[in-house]
């Protein structure tokens, strides 16, 4: 199954940029699997140019064999190498396929996550390269980002960390936040941007320019809820 939990990846497609244009990058951070849950596969197929970035080199092989564009790189504040922490989930069914590396797999396991890790999960190390998004999107060449998914189990922040939104201003930003922090919001906030849906686990960010594309009644609401 290709598309993403609750839809995120299609209506925010048919909200936003449903218009034809395919001269837009999408950035996938956290890329996982290209054929099941995927927040990006639908604007591949679409004609947006995809940008996946997986630390996973089984999922990043995936890509590979597929003709995608994929850097096998985990994100984060600093440029460098880490451990990172591949759970294996022994292909638990959920959603209509079965889960294998993509649940709790991430740079390490945070405390919330360690406290929700179900004792049938297998956990493995493996070194990583690590960079800053930035640094990934030097290497793409971009100039910009029309839309921005991090899925990476607790380390969305420090992936926005990594990206210098003086320069790149993606119009939409998915987080997952599976733990609802509160942070998220905040940051988010403070970055400029209004939240316009949770589709649990996802929270979809907005830049204030698209609430024109809105109805006068959902763009009132969501300004109310803004300040």
């Amino acid at each position: 199954m290709q598309r993403a939990e609750h839809d995120v990846d299609i209506r925010v497609f048919e909200k936003f940029f449903n218009d034809g244009n395919t001269d837009r990058v999408f950035v996938d951070v956290g890329a996982a699997r290209p054929d099941y849950l995927s927040v990006s596969a639908l604007y591949r197929e679409k004609g947006w140019r995809v940008i996946a970035i997986e630390p996973n080199p089984e999922f990043a092989d995936m890509h590979r064999a597929l003709g995608h564009e994929v850097y096998q790189y985990a994100c984060g504040t600093t440029d460098g190498e880490a451990d990172f922490c591949v759970a294996d989930s022994h292909g638990q069914a959920y959603e209509g396929g079965s889960v294998s590396y993509e649940s709790f797999s991430s740079l390490a396991l945070k405390p919330g996550y360690q406290a929700l890790l179900p004792k049938s999960v297998s956990l493995n190390t493996i070194r990583v390269k690590v960079r800053r998004l930035d640094t990934v999107l030097q290497e793409t060449g971009v100039d910009h980002i029309d839309m921005l998914s991090a899925d990476v189990e607790g380390w969305e922040l420090e992936v926005l960390d990594g990206l210098d939104f003086s320069r790149f201003t993606p119009s939409v930003i998915v987080l997952e936040n599976f733990l609802r922090d509160q942070s998220y919001k905040v940051r988010l906030t403070e970055l400029g941007y209004v939240l316009w849906k949770e589709l649990f686990p996802n929270q979809v960010y907005i830049r204030p320019q698209l609430m024109k594309k809105m109805p006068f009644v959902e763009r009132t609401v969501l300004r109310i809820m803004r300040w």
